[in-house]
C-alpha cells in the first residue's frame, strides 16, 4: 500500500491545498452531510475558476492542444457556454478595474486643446513675434525656438497664462479621473440589475485609478482592454462613455479629439476668468 502522507516539514502547495479541500467537500457529499454530488462539484469548480480567470481559454492557455486541455475545454463548454456566455454567473473573485483615466485623455490628443488655448492667448498678445523663430542650436545648427521672439518680461507674461491653463488642465483631469470611476461603477450596478448579464449580485467591484506621477503605482497593473473578462469589458465602457473635459462623448476613430473640442467651441481658457476676455480665433489657422 502506498503511503501518501507528506513527510515532516513539507509545506503544502497549492495542490496539495485544493485536494484537501475537494476531497473534504465530496467525502461530505458521499455522507449526506452537505448538499449536492461530486460530479457537479468539480463541474461548477472549474467553471468557478475560469470565469475566475477571465475565460475558459485561461484555464488551458499553458497547453491548449493536449488532450487534459480537450477535455477541461468540452467539460466547460457544457457548464459556461462554447462562448462563455454563462461564464460571469460562476464568477467568485472580486473584480478590481485598474485603469490609468490621464492615458485616455493623452490616447485622444485631450492635452492639445490646452496648448491652443495657450497658443491663442500669445497671438491675442504678442502678434506675429509669438511665434516659433529659427536660432542656432547648441551645435551651432538651426534648430525652431518657441517663443523665441519674446522678451523676459513677455515670457513672464505668458507663463502666467500657462499656470492658469495648465491649472485648469489639472482641476478638468482630477474631475474625469473621478467621473472615470463612478462611470465603472454605474456600469456594474446597471450589470447586476439587468437578467441578461449574470453578473452575480453579490460580486463586488472596485476601481484602482493609476496615477502616472504616483511613483508606487505600475502601469503593467493596468487592466488589458483587449481580453475577454468583466474587468476588460468595464476599462473599455469606461474609455467609450465617460465624458471628456468639456462635455463631448470620446471618438475612438479621431485621435485628435481637441480639434472636435474646439470646433465645438469648448476651447478651455473660456472657463477661466481672467482669461476668458480673449475670446476665440476668427481664422481657422490658430485652430
Amino acid at each position: 500500500m502506498t503511503d501518501n502522507t507528506p513527510p515532516a516539514g513539507h509545506q503544502p502547495d497549492d495542490f496539495d491545498v485544493a485536494v484537501q479541500a475537494v476531497t473534504r467537500a465530496i467525502r461530505a457529499m458521499n455522507n449526506n452531510q452537505r448538499p449536492g454530488d461530486g460530479s457537479e462539484f468539480i463541474t461548477h469548480l472549474i467553471a468557478a475558476v475560469a470565469a475566475n480567470l477571465g475565460s475558459s481559454a485561461a484555464v488551458i492557455t499553458s497547453r491548449p492542444g493536449s488532450w487534459e486541455a480537450a477535455g477541461v475545454r468540452e467539460l466547460l463548454a457544457s457548464t459556461v457556454g462554447e462562448d462563455d456566455e454563462y461564464l460571469i454567473s460562476h464568477r467568485t473573485a472580486p473584480v478590481e478595474v485598474v485603469i490609468d483615466p490621464e492615458e485616455t485623455l493623452d490616447d485622444l490628443g485631450i492635452y492639445q486643446a490646452y496648448e491652443a488655448s495657450a497658443d491663442h492667448i500669445g497671438r491675442q498678445l504678442f502678434g506675429a513675434r509669438y511665434e516659433a523663430v529659427e536660432q542656432p542650436g547648441p551645435d551651432g545648427q538651426p534648430v525652431m525656438v518657441r517663443r523665441g521672439q519674446l522678451t523676459i518680461d513677455e515670457l513672464e507674461q505668458i507663463e502666467a497664462v500657462d499656470d492658469l491653463i495648465w491649472d485648469l488642465y489639472d482641476a478638468d483631469l482630477a474631475t474625469y479621473r473621478a467621473a472615470v470611476a463612478d462611470t465603472i461603477t454605474s456600469e456594474a450596478e446597471r450589470l447586476r440589475n439587468d437578467p441578461h448579464s449574470q453578473l452575480p449580485p453579490h460580486l463586488s467591484v472596485t476601481v484602482r485609478l493609476l496615477d502616472p506621477n504616483n511613483p508606487a503605482d505600475n502601469r503593467a497593473d493596468q487592466t488589458n482592454g483587449w481580453e475577454p473578462g468583466i474587468e476588460s469589458q468595464l476599462f473599455q465602457h469606461a474609455r467609450e462613455a465617460t465624458p471628456l473635459p468639456g462635455g463631448l462623448l470620446p471618438d475612438w476613430s479621431n485621435y485628435r479629439m481637441h480639434e472636435e473640442i474646439l470646433a465645438a467651441g469648448h476651447w478651455p481658457h473660456l472657463r477661466i476668468p481672467e482669461l476668458a476676455r480673449y475670446g476665440v480665433p476668427t481664422t481657422p489657422k490658430e485652430n
